[in-house]
């Protein structure tokens, strides 16, 4: 059995954004605990085993300790890490993460330093980690500049830098950044301290770059356009980013769709990518020079697919669908398609997803 966390939104993120009249959102109390059988596909919620933890949109592992980081998507951003026991999770510590709606976590390789990205002024911070995988302190890399956001205008554009995510170089050598306020994939150096970027990539106007996957050869990076619905194939070196390569459609001409999470399977032949609003999984294959070509599309079973997992094992992809609150377990073949399995199993608002074991 395998136990996955599922960040979840919570009642507070409608404090900040005007709650739409046709929403149909579940509103968590924290992070939500699914069992997987990875044999079967089998799944199976549990309940809630973090209480209290707002809106953690994105969940981040340690990679030697049994600690979670949640960055909390709320005014001020925070950061919290718990503790994983044989009893589920602890709350050890929430920090503020100097910045606003911290949006993104992961951690460096090395499991020395957390970085948290935030959506509404565009800080990037830098957690020290204690050899506990405690926070020890937080240092801002880039000090946040955007005017933050309000219940009546929600806009990337025209404010400003505004982080979706940060992702550390699968060697720790540099951070990769998606900016989807000025439209650009930044990169700086790992370390900690405040720094210069070493590279920036711009994308199209209001392609809204959202999210970074490495593609393990170190010489391709991919980026999804939450604005115009493309997959980008990046040139890169050592995982850096350094130039587009290649821009890919992901729905037909006039068909609208918001792209949100992709994830590279783990053996670097498929690509799997969340289209809100098409309600749809797009399935890419992957060639050995991480060259894509999209094979088609798979319904996600649900409304607004936001979070996309493959399992460790890469039997089986988690697809959490926002607004219909449940999480439908896809089965994956040798030929990388993924087939549902069972019926949907009901979780508030998923965001994220983090396996444990």
């Amino acid at each position: 059995m395998t136990d996955v966390l599922v960040g979840c939104f919570t009642a507070d993120l409608w404090r900040y954004f005007t709650r739409p009249d046709t929403d149909t959102t579940i509103s968590s109390r924290g992070i939500e605990r699914l069992v997987l059988d990875d044999d079967t596909g089998a799944l199976r919620h549990t309940g809630v085993v973090a209480d209290g933890v707002s809106s953690p949109q994105y969940l981040a592992l340690h990679p030697r300790l049994p600690v979670l980081y949640a960055a909390e998507f709320a005014r001020p951003g925070r950061i919290s890490v718990l503790d994983l026991g044989p009893g589920g999770l602890a709350r050890r510590t929430t920090v503020e993460s100097l910045g606003g709606m911290a949006v993104a976590v992961d951690v460096d390789p090395a499991g020395e330093v957390a970085y948290v990205a935030h959506l509404d002024d565009g800080a990037l911070t830098a957690c020290l980690l204690d050899e506990r995988g405690g926070i020890r302190e937080v240092r801002p890399v880039v000090a946040g500049t955007a005017q933050p956001v309000t219940q009546q205008r929600f806009a990337y554009r025209g404010s400003g830098s505004k982080l979706h995510q940060v992702r550390v170089t699968p060697d720790g050598g540099g951070l990769v950044v998606a900016d989807v306020g000025t439209d650009s994939v930044v990169t700086y150096p790992a370390g900690g301290d405040r720094a210069d970027p070493s590279g920036r990539i711009g994308f199209p106007e209001a392609s809204f770059p959202r999210h970074v996957e490495f593609h393990p050869s170190g010489r391709v990076a991919y980026v999804v356009g939450e604005g115009d619905a493309t997959l980008y194939v990046l040139h890169a070196r050592d995982h850096v980013p350094v130039g587009i390569a290649a821009a890919h459609r992901l729905v037909p001409e006039g068909t609208t769709a918001l792209p949100s999470e992709l994830h590279l399977h783990p053996d670097g032949r498929t690509l799997y990518i969340g289209l809100r609003r098409a309600n749809a999984i797009a399935v890419l294959d992957v060639d050995d020079e991480g060259g894509v070509r999209l094979r088609g599309h798979e319904p996600s079973r649900g409304r607004n697919p936001r979070a996309v997992r493959v399992s460790p094992s890469g039997r089986h992809l988690l697809v959490g669908n926002w607004d219909s609150n449940t999480v439908v377990a896809f089965g994956i073949g040798e030929d990388g398609r993924p087939r549902p399995v069972g019926e949907p199993v009901e979780v508030p608002s998923p965001s994220s997803f983090a396996f444990t074991s």
